[in-house]
């Protein structure tokens, strides 16, 4: 199951138990109103809230992956650097080898 799906799942469950719990609690019509738009108004910061810090992190998890991915390319551009001088240091001493030791 995604995060996203979890977290709207918990939402719900959470303003239903909310609802149901101002719902079935003894007081007037007029202060269970307020009090639903009270828990609605705290629900909807509490989701900005969490919205907010979700898009923070997704930021963080660019930057991350970005870091990693120079990090890579970095090591892969030393590894061909080494692998080329290898190959000619290679490649001169079986010219050298091959001409009887004399370098040409």
């Amino acid at each position: 199951m995604s995060t996203k799906s979890t977290l709207a799942i918990a939402l719900t469950a959470l303003a239903a138990g909310a609802a149901l719990g101002i719902l079935l609690a003894p007081a007037s019509g007029k202060d269970t109103r307020k009090k639903l738009v009270r828990k609605g108004s705290d629900l909807r910061e509490r989701l900005s809230d969490m919205l907010e810090e979700g898009g923070d992190l997704i930021e963080k998890l660019k930057g991350d992956a970005s870091d990693l991915a120079n990090k890579a390319k970095d090591s892969a551009s030393t590894a061909k650097d080494r692998v080329k001088d290898a190959a000619h240091e290679a490649s001169a001493t079986a010219r050298t080898t091959a001409n009887g030791g004399y370098k040409s």
